[in-house]
């Protein structure tokens, strides 16, 4: 699995507006990954990443990397699409689907604080590219 082939189950599952996405969305990336269940929610993964593994540039993330946010009991993670600053998430801009928007909905709707985006997740490497 690669960061391109993802973020392309992403968009077939926004496509498809399949449902059954609302407050799933550490599940949801995982499923997508084809990674296995590990931490309870989005920011206890994103606590449980290491140091080496988190990036701060949004806009550097290449495709497939995760972006992960603090807010709510749970905090927020969304998965980086082909276009810079794009991520697919679940429940924006709808609830209870995959939707592509600006990484700065997650703020904008909900108040929660962009923490970054790592190429790791519930201790498996992300295969995906570095940007140029």
């Amino acid at each position: 699995m690669d960061g391109k082939l993802a973020a392309a189950q992403m968009q077939k599952w926004h496509q498809e507006r399949k449902t059954g996405f609302k407050g799933f969305c550490l599940r949801t990336v995982r499923l997508a990954w084809g990674i296995k269940a590990k931490y309870p929610s989005a920011i206890t993964a994103w606590q449980n990443t290491p140091n080496k593994n988190k990036f701060k540039d949004a806009e550097s993330a290449p495709i497939g990397a995760l972006h992960f946010w603090q807010g709510g009991r749970f905090g927020h993670v969304a998965m980086q699409s082909h276009k810079p600053a794009y991520i697919w998430t679940t429940d924006l801009p709808e609830k209870d689907l995959i939707g592509l928007a600006h990484y700065s909905i997650v703020n904008d709707k909900w108040g929660y604080k962009y923490l970054g985006w790592t190429n790791k997740l519930n201790g498996v490497d992300l295969n995906v590219q570095a940007k140029k």
